[in-house]
């Protein structure tokens, strides 16, 4: 082990005394934006207080031991991340609860005090430059209000300062830093903080997810792909986006687990979830659409209580690194998306009937509150061949279904099941049909569909 740290040390001297030289070059930020937009998709990991409370976020938190991981592997994220045919690592250093992921000298609230007693970041950065990953950092620039005890005077712009003095000349080059907004700027403006970092690591690029408009990269936190100035790709960062002039890079991020009651999502969750995750294809249509408009996409995972990945994330990030490498043969366009839909009832006007059939996974229709069943219904415009239908349905809710088509003035039906989410593909002898429909008729919950998609014969 003390050889193993010694290595470390080392490495991280190296990486130093290289990024003093990368510093003193000038730097093209437009370049550094090209070369960071060839990384097209990465690994986001989440580690922290979360993955042991099973709550998105963890106040309060006194006895830093609640962090109670005895291992870490981190030769395992950086191996899947090259398996998966992604480009960076992007970690989770700090989270609104002040514990920070390295060996900080700026407070005690750091994973070397805590039973694993590992400088994590140190340990991931050895494993990106084993398997030729490159390292991006998540941040969050504020602290719990309710944590202000555990530094005397409260988190301080110094503070912030010192901890990103020592993430960007400690630990090599840093592709991009992911700034969370959520709990303010820690007294130090979004401008400042973006003049700090350039100061510290000229090369790096800076985002924000909310607050002041700044830096060269917009987050779209729980959003999707798209061109650079799109507001409705993103969700907390829209008005920033449609005004702000400086953005030379999109990145877009979610996490690989679907929604579901109780435990973390950005987070491990719960040992009842372990078999919850998002679909390869799903995933990798994503990839695609981060490709084609020059996107960075951040999947997020959140490693387990022995610092692991899950086993399902590891087989179906492997499945869309295969999916890059040998792509499928592009699906056969939807005959239903964009035409007339209808529904049994809609929760309000953004949740209407078109929202699962225009083809963005990121928008949805949604049954009124309270409702257990109920159907989506498209017009394909005239008798058409059918033989396939999608669904997408990321919230499982759905326990008892039928898709069906009209025929006269009867429904008929094409195909039975139960479970959906958070995808299923159905296939079913051809018909020639006009009217199609998803009938939903048991729910654990009110009815959510993403995309209900309609389409010929299969070949």
């Amino acid at each position: 082990m003390k050889l193993k740290r010694r290595i470390i040390a080392t490495v991280t001297l190296i990486a130093s005394l290289a990024l003093s030289l990368r510093a003193a070059e000038p730097v093209d930020l437009a370049k550094r934006a090209d070369e960071l937009k060839s990384l097209k998709w990465g690994m986001f990991i989440c580690w922290s207080f979360s993955s042991f409370s099973g709550k998105e976020w963890t106040p309060g938190v006194k006895d830093i031991s609640l962090f109670r991981a005895t291992s870490v592997d981190t030769d395992q994220w950086a191996r899947t991340a090259k398996e998966a045919g992604m480009g960076y690592i992007l970690f989770l250093t700090k989270h609104h609860d002040g514990f920070c992921l390295w060996d900080t000298k700026t407070t005690e609230r750091k994973v070397t005090k805590a039973p694993l007693g590992r400088d994590v970041l140190a340990e991931l950065k050895q494993s990106c430059d084993k398997y030729g990953i490159k390292l991006a950092l998540y941040f969050s620039e504020g602290e719990f209000k309710d944590n202000k005890d555990y530094h005397p005077g409260g988190y301080t712009p110094e503070m912030k300062k010192a901890q990103l003095k020592e993430l960007l000349t400690q630990y090599g080059p840093v592709e991009y830093i992911w700034f969370d907004h959520a709990q303010t700027d820690g007294g130090l403006s979004h401008a400042e903080t973006v003049a700090w970092c350039h100061q510290c690591q000229p090369g790096t690029l800076i985002g924000f997810n909310s607050g002041e408009p700044a830096g060269e990269v917009t987050l779209r936190e729980c959003g999707h792909a798209g061109p650079i100035g799109d507001a409705k790709a993103g969700s907390y960062n829209q008005k920033n986006e449609a005004s702000h002039k400086g953005y030379l890079l999109a990145e877009f991020t979610y996490p690989i687990e679907p929604g579901h009651k109780g435990g973390a999502m950005w987070f491990y969750s719960l040992p009842e979830h372990d078999n919850l995750c998002r679909s390869a294809s799903s995933l990798y249509r994503d990839y695609l659409a981060a490709v084609k408009y020059g996107n960075i996409f951040s999947i997020d995972v959140g490693p387990d209580y022995n610092g692991k990945l899950r086993d399902i994330d590891v087989k179906t990030l492997r499945e869309v690194g295969e999916m890059i490498k040998n792509p499928p043969p592009l699906p056969a366009p939807a005959l239903s998306e964009g035409k007339p839909a209808t529904a049994s009832s809609i929760w309000d006007k953004n949740y209407d009937a078109a929202k699962a059939f225009d083809g963005d996974e990121a928008t949805r229709w949604g049954a009124a509150i309270g409702a257990r069943a109920g159907w989506l219904e498209v017009d394909l415009g005239n008798e058409t061949h059918i033989g396939r239908v999608t669904v997408i349905e990321k919230f499982k809710r759905i326990q008892e279904f039928a898709v069906e088509y009209r025929q006269g003035e009867a429904w008929k039906e094409l195909a039975h099941g139960t479970t959906v989410g958070p995808e299923k593909q159905i296939d079913f002898p051809p018909v020639s049909a006009r009217r199609v429909r998803l009938n939903i008729l048991k729910a654990s919950d009110t009815p959510t569909v993403e995309e209900f998609q309609v389409f010929g014969p299969v070949k």
